[in-house]
């Protein structure tokens, strides 16, 4: 019975991806780590008086082990590819999460180094705070395959489309950068039409610093 058990526990190990068992593996490091030191506090000689309240040697309590845990696991990347295998199927919930999880440069980070994870981190970008993701959405859009060009267009637009908040300011540079190059785009006469058309109806509805720059040659009602 117990070694069913433990073949079905290695199997189950065998089927996480390298970092979430990397990761599963950091976090239980530290668990016995904090398991031993507590552990030792405990075989104390009776006439070795206690530490000091506040002192560094003191024993952690029940609640700091478990807060330390938490950090560590979501430090050592336990919780995040979960929120990514969430997003993964597309729902807006999850996206959403994942957004506020990571942020405009956690998304694009992601995006940069992983391949497998851009076109999560892509719609993500739709619902992270600000523009510094706009100027990676505009350079996908004009130079990435059909389908990843449209994922990013579709995330300019969301972006473009959403209410305007107070924290849209601290991105001036960022936004600058972002319109700059939906504007090449747009006039960019060797790019297929339909970037063109979709990234000049993103800029229609953005407030980029030189809206007279927006090309008006295409039909892009």
């Amino acid at each position: 019975m117990r070694a069913n058990k433990l073949k079905s526990t290695l199997a189950l190990l065998r089927g996480l991806q390298p970092r979430v068992r990397l990761a599963l593996a950091g976090v239980g490091a530290l668990f016995l780590a904090i398991l031993f030191a507590t552990c030792g506090a405990c075989r104390r000689s009776p006439d070795q008086p206690p530490a000091a309240a506040g002192s560094a040697s003191a024993q952690p309590s029940a609640t700091t082990s478990g807060a330390r845990l938490r950090v560590a696991a979501s430090a050592a990347g336990v919780i995040d590819p979960m929120m990514w295998s969430h997003a993964r199927k597309g729902d807006v919930e999850s996206l959403q999460t994942l957004a506020v999880h990571e942020g405009a440069s956690g998304l694009v980070e992601a995006a940069e180094v992983d391949a497998s994870l851009r076109p999560i981190a892509i719609r993500a970008m739709a619902y992270a705070e600000g523009w510094a993701q706009t100027p990676y959405l505009a350079r996908r859009a004009a130079e990435a395959d059909d389908d990843e060009a449209r994922l990013a267009l579709d995330s300019v637009h969301e972006l473009a489309a959403r209410r305007r908040t107070n924290v849209d300011v601290e991105d001036v540079e960022e936004l600058a950068e972002g319109c700059g190059l939906l504007i090449a785009l747009g006039k960019d006469g060797d790019k297929p039409r339909w970037r063109r058309v979709h990234a000049i109806r993103a800029l229609r509805m953005m407030p980029c610093p030189k809206p007279e720059d927006i090309p008006s040659d295409l039909d892009a009602k």
